[in-house]
């Protein structure tokens, strides 16, 4: 269970697929991992149920399970 992050993207110029989430004051978002996401670039916004591959989300998605 991915929490919160339950959007999935591909950056731009990138291979891996990241958890995102949405931030409610901002209006950004921001990647697990604790990268900012530019919604001008061309990233590649995939289904929610695509494999994070990215090993800094996956770590922060288990520590925040682990609460």
């Amino acid at each position: 269970m991915t929490g919160q992050h339950s959007l999935r993207v591909r950056l731009h110029g990138g291979r891996a697929v990241h958890a995102a989430r949405e931030l409610p004051i901002s209006g950004g978002t921001e990647t697990a991992c604790g990268y900012f996401i530019d919604v001008l670039a061309d990233n590649h916004w995939l289904d929610d149920d695509a494999e994070i591959t990215c090993r800094r989300c996956i770590r922060a998605i288990n520590r925040e399970a682990n609460r």
